[in-house]
Parts: structure tokens; C-alpha cells; sequence
């Protein structure tokens, strides 16, 4: 791995897990790191709000924007649950049910360019999240995708019924989801699910140059053009984010979901903590 995956200087906005540079003009290189897994929880979430935050005071003198992991071996490992409905007392602290869908349809629709730089683990909200940014670019070891919804009982609620058929088409999206279970970068890259699947050892160098040649144009341009490619082909809108969010929320109040997630948790010896690295077998045939 490139030095490129480490942070380097002071953030520019004021978050412990989420730490945001600009490398060049024009070009900022946000790092999620909050250990041990990059699980999804509210302190991930304030970072990225302040990250938006960040972004829309400066207008056009920000034109890309590349999401990377500090972690190797988790880019999100998924949605903290157990946390999903704190606000903690921080910077940028919003809560997750009520505003991840407006988050996720900002992530789309800004004017500024997202990328995503994969390495490692990308499960359930990390999915839905790489799969909401303009373009998402996996390392051939190590980046691994998976919608984990349906081991546990429930549904995609992020955003996964809705970028699936978009990215790969309908019978695809059913694989993935329906499957549950890891999809490595090599094939993701044939299904369309990224861009590209790379050499770990070029990752860093192809996105960077990538990133640093968007940042070089006019942003009315790169504006202009994701505004016309959505009215081509529509993106997933607010309304329908909050309605699989909604789903995932009333299925997870069941006795039957709550069973089932109680004998996963003690398949995994109490906690799901150790079963991170290969959670898809956690729910796999007995």
C-alpha cells in the first residue's frame, strides 16, 4: 500500500474519525478511521456532515472529493445499531435514521465529484455508501462488497435496493442482495459495481491522478455534466431512500428478527465483533 493511505497534516474540519486534507487545489482526500472495524455510527456520521458542511461554504473551490479508509481491511464495515439512534454531543452530530437519506442524496447530487478509493470490507451501509459516489475504485486484494441485510433478517434501508439495479441491473442486484454474501473486487468490476478493480499497488497512484486531473477543470463543467447524466439516468431519489430505510427499521422491531440476530450474536460467541472479517459466514447454511 501507497503512503497515500495515511493522513498526512492537520484536518480541515474538526472530526476524530473522519479526517479531511486537500492534497492540491480543488481536491480534497477524506480518511474514515475509527477503530477497530469503520463501523457506521454517529461520530462517522457528524464527521461526513461537517465534511458537507466544509464543502458548501467553499463553492466551487472544491471540485472532487475521494473517501478512503484508514484500515485496510474495513473501508465501513457496516451499520452500528446498536448506536443508530444517539446524537452525541459533537461537532456535526445528526441523527442517522432521520438524516441518511438527505446525506445520501447530497453525496449524489452536489456539484462536487465523489470518488471512492476501496480497500477492504464495504458491507451494508459501506455498500450503500461507495454506491451513492460519482465513481468507486477497489484494490483487486483487498476490497470485498456486501449487502449483509438479508442474513440478519432484514433489507437493504440504505440505499441498496435502490443502486443495485441501477449499477449491475435487476438480476444482478437480487444476487447480491439475496446472497448476502462477499463480492471480491474482480468480480464486482465485471457486474459494474466499480469502475475499476486494481492492483493494490497502483490504487493509490490511479485515483490520484484521476482526482488531480477533474480538479484541474472548470467546475462549471463538471457541474453541467452530473446535472444532465442524472436526467438521463435518474438517480434514487429522498423519498425512496427513506422508504427502504423505513423497512429495514420495521422489520428490525420483530420478534422473529430479534430472535434471529439474538442466535448470530451467540453463534459468534456473544458478539459479532469477532465474525467481522468473514460475517457472511456467520449467517451461512449451519
Amino acid at each position: 500500500m501507497s503512503t497515500e493511505s495515511s493522513p498526512a497534516g492537520p484536518s480541515l474540519i474538526a472530526s476524530d474519525v473522519v479526517h479531511v486534507s486537500q492534497p492540491v487545489a480543488g481536491h480534497l482526500r477524506v480518511v474514515i478511521d475509527n477503530p477497530p472495524t469503520n463501523l457506521f455510527d454517529p461520530t462517522v456520521f457528524a464527521g461526513l456532515h461537517l465534511l458537507r458542511e466544509y464543502v458548501e461554504a467553499r463553492g466551487d473551490e472544491v471540485r472532487v472529493v475521494v473517501f478512503e479508509s484508514g484500515n485496510p481491511d474495513f473501508f465501513i464495515a457496516h451499520l452500528d445499531f446498536a448506536t443508530i439512534n444517539q446524537v452525541p454531543e459533537i461537532p456535526g452530530a445528526h441523527n442517522i435514521i432521520a438524516h441518511w437519506p438527505a446525506f445520501s442524496t447530497w453525496l449524489t447530487g452536489a456539484p462536487v465529484v465523489s470518488i471512492a478509493k476501496v480497500r477492504g470490507r464495504a458491507r451494508g451501509i459501506g455498500n450503500e455508501f461507495i454506491a451513492a459516489c460519482d465513481m468507486r475504485f477497489a484494490s483487486l486484494e483487498r476490497a470485498l462488497l456486501c449487502q449483509i441485510e438479508v442474513g440478519f433478517g432484514v433489507v437493504p434501508g440504505g440505499g441498496g435496493l435502490e443502486w443495485l439495479p441501477r449499477h449491475v441491473g435487476r438480476s444482478r442486484a437480487l444476487e447480491i442482495v439475496l446472497g448476502a454474501d462477499d463480492v471480491d473486487a474482480r468480480t464486482a468490476e465485471l457486474y459494474g459495481l466499480v469502475n475499476r478493480a486494481l492492483p493494490d499497488a497502483e490504487l493509490d497512484g490511479h485515483v490520484d491522478t484521476l482526482a488531480r486531473r477533474i480538479a484541474s477543470f472548470h467546475p462549471a463543467a463538471l457541474r453541467t455534466v452530473k446535472q444532465l447524466v442524472d436526467r438521463r439516468q435518474p438517480v434514487p431519489t429522498e423519498a425512496e431512500l427513506r422508504e427502504s430505510f423505513t423497512a429495514i427499521l420495521q422489520l428490525t422491531s420483530t420478534d422473529a428478527v430479534q430472535e434471529r440476530q439474538r442466535r448470530l450474536r451467540a453463534r459468534a460467541g456473544g458478539s459479532l465483533a469477532s465474525a467481522e472479517l468473514d460475517l457472511p459466514s456467520l449467517y451461512g447454511p449451519e
